[in-house]
């Protein structure tokens, strides 16, 4: 009976339960009556929630008496308490402070409205599906006055990162970055692949990119922020229940073009002419084959893919973003390759209402497969592809190893029915592609934890320790069979690179607002950062058998090497920042920096570093308050001052190091020291706008800056007879200034049905360099920096065309008169228009004379435009990128068209060949081994300068998100798919393969960077 009781019981509080529990519906808008999509809804105090779909409509099951909660970003939060009813509609209130983006700043946080310094940011989402091996190559385009330059294909080469143009001549110009407060190590970590070490954090893991540019933004990082800083900041928790996110991106990556060379019929005829202008026998003959060289070294089908899983929620205690990500990537250069695995946890415990506890590390490890890409190297995979015969095969089924080598000259690609070996003695690199090995692997932690202490709430204490921490190790093997290994009889190298920087900050803030009207916030900031690196490295050569190549095995070489180093170094820093606004109308902002660098001298080490900024929100005076197209109008200006200490490792001291004297070891005097050297300062000025038009419908920001930077270090000259170490010493002495434009618009061009958003930025920057030591100029091969002129400027011979009575190259003097080179010596004569037959009166044509500046290799503006359009479940986003301005010298050209018994672009065809048959009037006639007068190679011309304007279309997606009822029914909150290409299209004048793969204005076999083609989809629990 009371069994039977029981069961009744149960059976009615079930049916009382089931009576309870009911299916809401509702539609979610805006107070313009505009539905609005992805609205988060979720009852309270549980894990049940849902999402509204692209028209706003949501439904939910929930019991009577309980409070849902809707929330949205930049709408003020809506509970509601559901009673009787079945449908619910909501309007959600714009949120003004919401509006207000939070924006990371040096040691904290603030509104974007109360910013009186130049930050620019860019969302994690914004880069986070693209395929990448570091996230830094994305933000090109997306950032005012932030310069982005992937050079080359080559996956694991840092890009050149520069903002608001170069601030030292000597020292580094690479940005300072921060990952959740963690100064972090950047540039190759070591190994023997290239390598990145900002490809160690993924980008999925990314909230957002903070750049901070101006004076008063980077003046609380005081010595370390002449070139900018970067701050990174990870995803966390929220409160809420757990959500479950899975991401995977697969595509394929091809090169962006490939260089026109010459095929088999052409090489023989182009190869023969060389010689028979010489009066000598031919080099080619044959037609067997017709290799395509590049397709050879170069993947046409690279594979690509990417996976992420992450688990974020938490409660009002305890909050918790887990992420795991693998990535891998195949290069379109054979055989690089990068995979990655990344691992991240970023929890926070309050453990009262006043403390909280907490931790955010990343654990990545990373392999980089590499090969020889020396841009003049022998066995460098361009260099070599470009000059292989293509009327050979690179394989030999009668030869041992397999391979086409050369049967008088092993260590040379095989001639076949050639009747010469090939030109500059290059080895078959098909051999060395597929032999030799370049690897570097790393294991790495980047993390902190913290404790919070907030005893008031206008009060808030925060410790946190740091570690960035990387080990590297590396592996190099060359086959003694052939290629660069075969003159030492093999060769293997191993290293190990251990690197740890630790820093430990104190942050102290308060923030009050007095009377409604004062608002004030105070910064005090107390530093301490300890980095120790050391590595050491060990080499075998003579190997008794190529089996050893896959380590470093004893006994396995005749010939040993060793060798090692360690460094330290550290600063102590005080800071503190001042932030005043009077009813968000008036804002002063002031910082102030103490630094001390181990690296420098005891009466130098110490320096100080000020900022200050201000601003006039205009808009908040009462003659524009409600105005309707005004919205948003602030004036600002600011200061700084900072320093770069990018400088070497103790630049300062009298150094001896080790040395051999004869088959003696010892030490010998290696560094001249100066005792009054300091860090290099910038000063910078900034003076800005930004608008904001129709209730930000279109907005508009725009700066001036100046970045001065002072007391360069360079190198003074001595004289011989004094025996300093490299006849000079360091000392400060030069000066460098930066000046430019940024402007930057978002529009809301429409935003119903159809929603379609985009943004713009364009950057116009002036270098010139000031002072140099004695004004005297730095002189490289084909640049040059001097007083007055923008830094590398491009320097060297200007060329006038050809002769078109003898086929001679005709340049011009510094004087402006006209000479030739009389092949195939090095003897000039004068060249008249007039009588061109005449070669009597001689002449000459001198480096050191006849060189002029060319013109300037850094680019005079820069750009992108981002466009992001959504109708119903689709959305279709592209970014073009742009520059112009500048001149590259492309040397690859001139490599092209060398006169040795090597394989030739089709830009040579265009040669002289007679009075008759001038040919294209630029290329001179061919005379085989004369590369020094007919391409002056040993110098920069005209002749191979060009314009490096560039249009990009550097990315495309297609998406299409499912719709909420019809994916709910399969428990997902969401389902995405997209369709992605990158680096696709491009609009230039420019003839080389891209006119981004330049260094300091020159481009020398570079390998081509990659065009990607992707797939993907995003999931989400």
């Amino acid at each position: 009976m009371v069994k039977n009781l029981f069961f009744m019981l149960l059976f009615s509080f079930s049916i009382a339960a089931i009576a309870q529990q009911k299916t809401v519906t509702g539609t979610v808008e805006t107070a313009a009556g505009m539905p609005l999509p992805g609205v988060s809804v979720v009852v309270k105090n549980s894990t049940t929630g849902t999402q509204t779909d692209f028209d706003g409509n949501y439904s939910i099951s929930v019991e009577s008496g309980q409070t849902l909660v809707f929330t949205y970003v930049g709408f003020k939060k809506n509970e509601l308490i559901v009673g009787n009813q079945s449908v619910i509609n909501v309007t959600l209130q714009e949120d003004t402070e919401s509006l207000d983006e939070v924006v990371v700043v040096g040691y904290g946080v603030q509104r974007k409205r109360d910013l009186t310094a130049s930050i620019s940011q860019v969302k994690g989402e914004e880069i986070a599906n693209l395929v990448t091996s570091s996230f830094d190559q994305q933000l090109a385009g997306r950032a005012a006055g932030v310069q982005v330059t992937t050079q080359s294909g080559i996956i694991g080469e840092t890009p050149r990162f520069r903002i608001r143009g170069i601030a030292s001549i000597t020292s580094g110009t690479y940005p300072l970055f921060v990952v959740d407060g963690v100064p972090i190590y950047t540039g190759d970590l070591g190994g023997y692949a290239s390598n990145n070490a900002l490809g160690d954090i993924n980008p999925a893991d990314i909230e957002s990119i903070e750049i901070l540019k101006d004076g008063s933004a980077t003046a609380i990082y005081g010595s370390r922020a002449a070139n900018g800083v970067v701050l990174i900041t990870t995803k966390k928790g929220k409160e809420g229940r757990i959500a479950t996110n899975y991401s995977v991106t697969t595509g394929f990556a091809r090169p962006v073009n490939k260089f026109d060379l010459l095929g088999a019929s052409d090489f023989v005829t182009i190869s023969n002419e060389k010689r028979s202008n010489r009066g000598q026998s031919d080099w080619a003959a044959g037609l067997d084959f017709n290799t395509d060289w590049q397709d050879l070294v170069l993947n046409n089908n690279a594979f690509q893919q990417d996976h992420n899983l992450s688990f974020s929620g938490g409660t009002e205690f305890l909050k918790y973003y887990l992420s795991i990500g693998y990535t891998e990537q195949e290069s379109i250069a054979k055989p690089n390759e990068f995979k990655r695995f990344t691992y991240r946890a970023n929890l926070e415990q309050k453990i009262k209402d006043w403390v909280s506890v907490g931790v955010n590390a990343g654990l990545t490890q990373s392999e980089y497969f590499g090969l020889n890409t020396g841009t003049n190297s022998l066995s460098g995979n361009i260099f070599n592809a470009t000059r292989q015969h293509p009327n050979v095969s690179p394989y030999d089924a009668n030869d041992p190893t397999g391979y086409n080598l050369d049967d008088t000259f092993p260590d040379r690609m095989g001639r076949g029915t050639n009747l010469e070996t090939v030109g500059d003695n290059i080895p078959n690199i098909i051999f060395v592609v597929e032999n030799n090995k370049y690897f570097s692997k790393i294991n790495r932690l980047i993390g902190n934890v913290y404790a919070d202490i907030k005893p008031i709430s206008s009060v808030n204490f925060r410790t946190q320790i740091s570690l960035d921490k990387a080990n590297t190790t590396g592996f190099l093997f060359w086959s003694p069979v052939h290629g660069d290994g075969n003159g030492s009889n093999g060769r293997v190298q191993s290293n190990n690179n251990d690197l740890t920087r630790w820093n430990w900050q104190n942050i102290l803030s308060y923030n009050e607002t007095f009377a409604d009207a004062h608002n004030v916030s105070l910064t005090a900031v107390s530093e301490y950062q300890k980095q120790i690196n050391q590595g050491f490295f060990a080499t075998g050569t003579d190997l008794s058998n190529e089996f050893f190549g896959k380590a470093l095995v004893s006994g396995s070489y005749g010939v040993q090497g060793s060798g090692g180093g360690l460094t330290e170094n550290g600063f102590i820093s005080f800071a503190g920042r001042l932030n005043y606004n009077y009813k968000q109308r008036y804002y002063l902002q002031g910082t102030l920096r103490r630094d001390g660098l181990s690296s420098l001298p005891t009466t130098t080490r110490w320096g100080t570093f000020p900022g200050a900024s201000f601003g006039w929100t205009v808009s908040n005076e009462e003659f524009l308050k409600n105005n309707d197209v005004i919205t948003d109008l602030k004036l600002r200006g600011s200061y700084g001052k900072v320093g770069n200490v990018d400088i070497g490792n103790y630049p300062y001291l009298g150094l001896y190091s080790p040395a051999r004297y004869a088959d003696n070891n010892g030490i010998a005097y290696s560094q001249f020291g100066n005792n009054n050297l300091r860090w290099e300062t910038s000063i910078k000025y900034d003076g800005g706008i930004d608008l904001g038009l129709f209730q930000n419908r279109f907005t508009l920001t725009a700066d001036y800056f100046i970045n001065k930077t002072e007391d360069l270090i360079l190198q003074v000259e001595t004289p011989q007879s004094y025996g300093i170490p490299g006849n000079s010493y360091n000392t400060n002495i030069g000066n460098i200034e930066n000046s430019g434009l940024e402007f930057s618009a978002t529009a809301r061009l429409l935003d119903k049905a159809f929603r379609w958003e985009v943004s713009g930025n364009v950057s116009f920057v002036d270098n010139e360099v000031i002072t140099l030591v004695n004004g005297a100029d730095r002189i490289g091969t084909n640049t040059i920096v001097r007083e007055g002129e923008p830094i590398n400027s491009i320097y060297g011979i200007r060329y006038y065309g050809v002769n078109p009575q003898n086929g001679n190259p005709v340049y011009y003097k510094a004087d402006g008169s006209l000479v030739q080179g009389l092949l195939p010596g090095a003897s000039y004569a004068v060249f008249d228009p007039n009588n061109p037959a005449d070669v009597s009166q001689s002449s000459s044509l001198s480096a050191a004379d006849d060189r002029v500046i060319l013109g300037q290799s850094l680019p005079k503006y820069f750009g992108g435009f981002n466009s992001n359009m959504n109708y119903k479940n689709f959305d279709l986003g592209f970014l073009f990128r742009f520059s112009g301005g500048n001149k590259i010298f492309n040397a690859t050209r001139r490599d092209l068209l060398n006169q040795n018994f090597t394989n030739n672009s089709t830009e040579i065809l265009g040669r002289w060949q007679s009075v008759d048959n001038p040919g294209d009037g630029w290329t001179p006639r061919l005379y085989a081994s004369t590369n020094t007068t007919t391409n002056l190679t040993a110098l920069a011309t005209s002749r191979f300068l060009e314009d490096g304007d560039f249009i990009k279309l550097d990315n495309i997606t297609l998406g299409y998100t499912f719709p909420a009822e019809t994916i709910e029914r399969l428990g997902l909150s969401r389902f995405r798919l997209f369709l992605q290409g990158q680096n696709l299209w491009i609009i230039t004048d420019y003839s080389g393969l891209d006119p981004e793969m330049e260094s300091a204005g020159v481009d020398l076999n570079g390998t081509p960077r990659s065009s990607i083609f992707s797939f993907g989809l995003n999931v989400g629990f």
